[in-house]
């Protein structure tokens, strides 16, 4: 197993700085535990890998590349909710969330989960920040 925390300094890494990505090598499946599927792994993964915050998308390396290039998301398919409400805006993403993961073929469906944003509006005193250093220009 090995991983990419951030991104590479490439035009094809679309992945955002918080995205972790992990391989994960398996065995041969005549080498698994018997009874053992694709499905069953899987759901033993979520169980055990579990990172507040973060969603697990369990999905070959380059067709993951190739969704993110085709799509801007770590998945083929994803849905864009807007508006001004947060709080509304939240709610009807848990519902798609709540009705896409139980369409047939659906591996995995998240809603990103909506905080809020933290900003600071900074005003500059031109005047008295000139003083600290004549030889800077400000714009």
């Amino acid at each position: 197993m090995f991983g990419k925390a951030g991104r590479a300094q490439s035009a094809s890494d679309p992945a955002p700085l918080e995205m972790f990505e992990t391989t994960i090598r398996l065995k041969p499946r005549d080498q698994w535990r018997p009874g053992m599927t694709p499905a069953k792994l899987v759901e033993e993964l979520d169980r055990t890998v579990k990172l507040p915050g973060l969603a697990n998308v369990w999905v070959p390396p380059i067709r993951n590349r190739i969704d993110m290039l085709a799509t801007g998301i770590k998945s083929p398919i994803g849905v864009k909710v807007s508006g001004s409400d947060l709080a509304e805006l939240d709610c009807v993403a848990r519902d798609i969330e709540r009705v896409a993961s139980t369409v047939p073929g659906v591996s995995s469906v998240f809603a990103e989960r909506l905080s809020g944003g933290r900003y600071i509006d900074v005003t500059i005193d031109r005047a008295a920040a000139g003083r600290y250093r004549r030889d800077v220009h400000w714009l």
